[in-house]
């Protein structure tokens, strides 16, 4: 009996503890769109054949890192000539099967780059029960939990063909009821709201000022009696918005033309950052109108990326750029604190959880170094021998790595 009594016990604590450090990963970034996740013991070490627990091949092409709920993940990949069959696709999180895939035929396709870019670089996003997937050919669908279709918008058809190089990357957010979406580009610029159960326009917001941009929006919380902010980067400046409304609150310039990282948020200051060699700001909230001149906390011109988003773990503030070099400030004051170089290109973002950040280059080299901590502290360089474009993601204990062959699971 005491036995019995043991081993219940123990049962039911494991599974507690399970369910306690298990967390999803449903959009960009994860689920603060800041590549932070909340898990403990994840992996730090694996190869092409150490610590991976399934692989699933996808036979498209596509750079948006998958998306977790519960035991269900997430992607999209684009196919056919022009890359315009576009395929929204449920794997089995346990063992990488395929449970189902819908088929859409793209409206516009755009300019792509090689493989560092397709019609399926936009990250999808879901809820649990919808998916919502927006391509570079101006397409937005929304899928349920079980494949079938809800609704679809052609925004191509609606307000003009998106004109932009390498295809539409901004991954689309979720807030309250609403979906929301940043349209940068040659064209006619502007963010727009959708109605999630819908897909009919809530908001438009037109930004005739703006002409290219493949950022991101990021939300910022309501906290310390600031209402929630929807964060924009574009050409030259950054835009705060309220997100149910449309509204424009108040603008930051000093960006550069081309904006392509997210904006994070922390520390009660907002963090933006555009390159090559551009200057990031740390951005307290409040204001209206032009706060460029009022609200900058610290700005510096230090380690700026072009492509890869930077991330704030702690005090401290990481950006890679492009040619691989890392840069560590002090999130507080933007102080250097050390610049490493590490080997290799990189297009993915960072991404960090249980005291460690991870950095993928573009051969698929991923290094894990300590996290918030003023020095270099190295723990492992870990190759996967394919290409890495897209940005881990981290879910319920496991590491999930898309290539261009498909989605690899590291877990220990």
């Amino acid at each position: 009996m005491q036995t019995f009594v043991t081993c219940t016990v123990t049962s039911i604590l494991l599974l507690c503890g399970t369910l306690l450090h298990a967390e999803d990963w449903p959009t960009w970034r994860g689920p603060q769109r800041n590549g932070i996740s909340t898990e403990t013991d994840l992996p730090t070490t694996w190869s092409a054949t150490e610590n991976i627990k399934w692989k699933a091949e996808l036979p498209g092409l596509g750079i948006a890192s998958p998306v977790v709920w519960g035991d269900r993940i997430y992607l999209t990949e684009s196919d056919g000539k022009r890359l315009n069959t576009l395929h929204v696709i449920c794997l089995d999180r346990e063992t990488g099967n395929e449970l189902w895939r819908r088929k859409f035929w793209g409206t516009a396709p755009t300019l792509y780059h090689g493989s560092k870019s397709s019609m399926a670089t936009p990250v999808p996003v879901t809820d649990g029960d919808f998916v919502y997937a927006f391509f570079g050919t101006g397409d937005v669908f929304c899928v349920s939990s079980d494949g079938e279709l809800m609704w679809q918008r052609s925004l191509a058809n609606e307000y003009g063909k998106f004109e932009n190089r390498f295809a539409a990357s901004s991954s689309p957010i979720l807030h309250e009821a609403l979906l929301l979406l940043q349209c940068d580009h040659y064209g006619d610029s502007y963010v727009l709201a959708l109605d999630r159960s819908t897909g009919e326009n809530v908001w438009k917001a037109d930004r005739p000022e703006c002409w290219l941009s493949w950022a991101s929006p990021q939300l910022l919380p309501e906290s310390q009696g600031h209402p929630a902010e929807l964060l924009v980067s574009g050409s030259h400046k950054m835009d705060s918005y309220d997100p149910l409304t449309g509204e424009r609150k108040w603008t930051i310039t000093g960006l550069e033309r081309e904006c392509i990282p997210t904006p994070l948020f922390g520390h009660g200051m907002a963090y933006v950052v555009s390159g090559p060699k551009g200057f990031t700001f740390a951005i307290r909230r409040g204001g209206e109108g032009d706060i460029s001149d009022s609200h900058v906390e610290w700005k510096t011109n230090r380690g700026a990326p072009f492509v890869p988003s930077t991330i704030l773990v702690g005090d401290y503030y990481y950006l890679v750029d492009d040619a691989g070099i890392l840069t560590c400030l002090d999130a507080h004051t933007g102080d250097a604190k050390f610049q490493k170089r590490l080997n290799g290109a990189f297009t993915a973002s960072p991404v960090a959880g249980d005291g460690k950040i991870y950095f993928t280059d573009e051969s698929g080299t991923t290094t894990v170094i300590k996290a918030d901590i003023p020095e270099y502290e190295e723990l492992a360089k870990n190759e996967l021998g394919e290409p890495g474009y897209a940005s881990l993601a981290i879910s319920q204990g496991n590491i999930l790595f898309r290539t261009p062959s498909g989605v690899f699971c590291v877990g220990e």
